[in-house]
């Protein structure tokens, strides 16, 4: 008798300990984790576990469903800023980016991310890959096999699958590679023209004020010698 009167008031102790942490809302258990049940207080959003323990702290303006971008990856949203936690929890992307894409838009285990109206890529590893700097990426291959075009204040370059900006963003125009001649592209700079090669190297300085086609040939640009770096 004493026995089952002492665990009555033990347990009567654990409920109201748990009972003093209040919640708005609690959800169902299972229902985003196995054994863990969302919360919500104050309008901000967490998770507390079978042991009423908070796994994760209500801090989110928004919880999404694990999985639906990397597996085990739940997106979170905190003040208009989007991250991702781990099933364990953990804050593995903070909540600093305006907008992430789905991963694989750009590149396997890639995703495009926005911050501060400049865009970059963040990995599936947690890893910002490329930081985001550029006013545009476009997607990688168009212009070379592995490479994307990346503009920034007006101007173009390229970075390569990764993450290296191996063409700085220093050209008004890029012309497709191969359109003049086999693995160079036409760049355009101030209103004059040269070439880069899929080497990444600047073979022919911008210089010219026009460059014709059919008069681009080992070396010869219009007619004229020129020494390629």
């Amino acid at each position: 008798m004493r026995r089952n009167v002492f665990v009555l008031v033990m347990m009567m102790c654990t409920l109201l300990a748990l009972g003093q942490k209040t919640y708005n809302h609690t959800g169902v258990f299972d229902e985003y984790r196995k054994d863990w049940a969302l919360i919500e207080k104050d309008g901000l959003f967490g998770f507390i576990d079978r042991d009423g323990v908070e796994v994760v702290k209500p801090k989110y303006h928004q919880i999404a469903k694990f999985g639906g971008y990397v597996k085990d990856w739940a997106l979170v949203e905190k003040d208009g800023f989007y991250g991702f936690i781990t099933l364990d929890g953990y804050e593995i992307i903070k909540t600093k980016y305006k907008t992430i894409s789905k991963f694989g838009a750009y590149r396997k285990d890639w995703a495009l991310v926005e911050k501060d109206g400049f865009f970059g890529f963040i990995s599936s590893d947690g890893i910002e890959v490329v930081k985001p700097k550029y006013n545009d990426i476009s997607k990688f291959g168009p212009y070379r096999k592995d490479w994307a075009r990346v503009e920034k204040d007006g101007l173009f370059g390229f970075i390569t699958l990764d993450g290296v900006e191996i063409i700085k963003p220093k050209y008004n125009q890029i012309l497709k590679f191969g359109a003049l001649r086999k693995n160079w592209a036409m760049v355009e700079k101030d209103g004059l023209f040269g070439f880069i090669s899929t080497d990444g190297i600047e073979v022919i300085k911008p210089k010219y004020e026009s460059i014709r086609k059919g008069l681009v040939l080992d070396g010869f640009v219009n007619g004229k010698k020129e020494e390629i770096n």
